[in-house]
């Protein structure tokens, strides 16, 4: 550490001037290859690929965050550079990164252990601070042989490097394998970057076809373009939905290899719920060559938020439970025991036909985003429960997607059997939007539900589960401490507390009398 004295009005004082962090960089490893690895011939290359008239008018607000491709310029570079010249000569002071790892399997997030990105234009600065933050929690690492060889960040690089103006810096994540609950977790983790300043990349290619990528859902023939166009259309409708759990759904369902399907779920829990998504452009490689056999699709996907609401850090409210009627509570537990049903029975398809059905006809207050749980319980023993702490989208979807992961997703329980169903018992809980409490001290043992936060980790109890298991507060605070992944009585100093209520129903299984025309 380096002293200079400095003389100030006859005194003299020390000051201590901190010693600047030597870079640590990460180098392109795809220049020259995968784009222009000339600085000259790569900026103009990109230009070329920003230039033109803007493909939408851009006066519903300012864009917050995209979906571009990361395959070769040659092939994808003019779908992104559609999508990124709706912000071009824009300012931010911050780009929030998300991409798929292609080489390395890994659970969370990986963010490289370096302060500098660079290209052939130049290099780019890590937001240390905000990097930091992210590394307190359990879900980010700091793999280095995911960050290495891999293309889907750096092939963003460039573009955003001539696309904003200079001043912003970069937060890097490769999105690696996530589960259910995961998702909340990571988007929560994330959250707090998203200031006005902060504009949101995903890096994603979607449908792979052809032998080469090991995905053949029809033949190869002249209604192929077709058939890849309607398997995409499928992918982006939940995608402008702003609906993540049916956009997993649907990957699940059809087996579309969207390689980057897991950082644009993400995305999907973090945009506000009335976000407007919009599409820019669509095109194929199979386009480009003339040749279907093995064909990558490509999106360019803008999402914007209204000018009234210009942050993302403030999701819409829950629905106040109160509100819900007998009836609604009553229609909601027959569509978690459909859920339940389809799960059992593998028939996924027939719930999305139930629910389609059902839509024209559904209440107002079952299609406003809430924040759901679905438990489970055979013979009085918990049998699975899953549900999201925010509301991500429309209440009914949430009852029905939390139905199904509760009955085969949760990772405690093997997949609820047909046989089953006759003695399960189904509770759907409705929260409240949490509140904020100055303590632990500050909620209800048994009456309110409890949200923990601390250094990036967070965990859930809602009210009935000390009732259950016969805790009191301490053992409570414990037991919810371990969940989020933090030593035992670590809720004791620096952690942050919000207290909520629910709207619970709990009846036997009981699958809807008109879900018979689906079956």
């Amino acid at each position: 550490m380096k002293h200079i004295i400095l003389v100030l009005c006859g005194l003299i004082l020390p000051a201590v001037v901190t010693a600047v962090q030597p870079a640590t960089v990460r180098p392109a490893a795809v220049a020259g290859f995968w784009y222009p690895g000339d600085k000259a011939q790569l900026g103009a290359y990109v230009d070329g690929l920003l230039n033109g008239e803007n493909p939408a008018g851009g006066s519903q607000g300012p864009v917050r965050a995209l979906i571009a491709p990361h395959a070769g310029y040659r092939y994808s570079g003019a779908v992104a550079g559609d999508g990124y010249r709706l912000v071009r000569g824009q300012k931010f002071s911050r780009v929030l990164l998300l991409g798929p790892s292609h080489h390395t399997g890994f659970h969370g997030l990986s963010i490289a252990d370096v302060t500098h990105y660079e290209t052939p234009l130049g290099r780019i600065p890590l937001d240390l601070d905000a990097i930091k933050q992210l590394r307190a929690s359990n879900l980010v690492t700091a793999d280095p042989t995911a960050h290495r060889e891999e293309h889907s960040l750096e092939m963003q690089l460039p573009l955003l490097q001539r696309s904003l103006q200079p001043g912003w810096q970069l937060v890097p994540v490769l999105v690696g394998q996530l589960l259910q609950e995961d998702y909340p977790a990571a988007a929560e983790l994330l959250r707090p970057l998203l200031d006005d300043n902060t504009l949101v990349v995903v890096s994603s290619d979607f449908t792979h076809y052809g032998p080469r990528y090991g995905y053949l859902p029809f033949p190869d023939d002249e209604d192929t373009p077709a058939r890849l166009e309607a398997l995409d259309s499928g992918s982006l409708s939940y995608i402008l939905d702003i609906n993540p759990q049916g956009f997993l759904d649907y990957k699940n369902r059809t087996g579309t290899t969207i390689c980057g399907y897991q950082p644009i779920a993400l995305l999907l829990h973090l945009l506000p719920a009335d976000s407007k998504g919009e599409l820019i452009t669509y095109a194929t490689s199979g386009q480009l060559t003339g040749d279907f056999e093995n064909s990558v699709s490509y999106m360019s996907i803008v999402f914007r938020v209204p000018e009234n609401d210009a942050t993302m850090t403030d999701p819409t409210d829950l629905t106040d439970p109160v509100e819900l009627s007998d009836k609604d509570m009553h229609l909601l537990h027959k569509l978690a025991s459909a859920a339940v049903e389809m799960a059992a029975r593998h028939q996924d398809e027939a719930t999305m036909q139930y629910l389609m059905q059902l839509e024209k006809d559904m209440p107002p207050e079952l299609k406003v985003p809430a924040a759901v749980f679905v438990t489970l319980m055979k013979s009085g023993q918990l049998r699975g429960c899953i549900g999201s702490g925010r509301p991500i989208y429309p209440l009914y979807q949430a009852v029905v997607s939390s139905g199904i992961h509760a009955a085969s997703g949760d990772h405690r329980f093997t997949p609820v059997q047909p046989d089953e169903l006759e003695s399960m018992d189904i509770e759907v809980s409705v929260m409240t939007s949490p509140e904020s409490v100055d303590s632990y001290l500050d909620f209800v043992l048994g009456e309110e539900g409890i949200i923990l936060e601390k250094d990036g980790h967070t965990a859930l109890f809602l009210p009935e589960v000390p009732v259950k298991y016969n805790w009191n507060r301490e053992q409570t605070l414990n037991q919810l401490a371990m969940k989020a992944g933090l030593p035992e009585e670590a809720w004791k100093e620096g952690a942050s507390f919000k207290i909520f209520r629910t709207r619970k129903f709990s009846a036997p299984y009981d699958v809807p009398e008109h879900l018979d025309c689906c079956l």
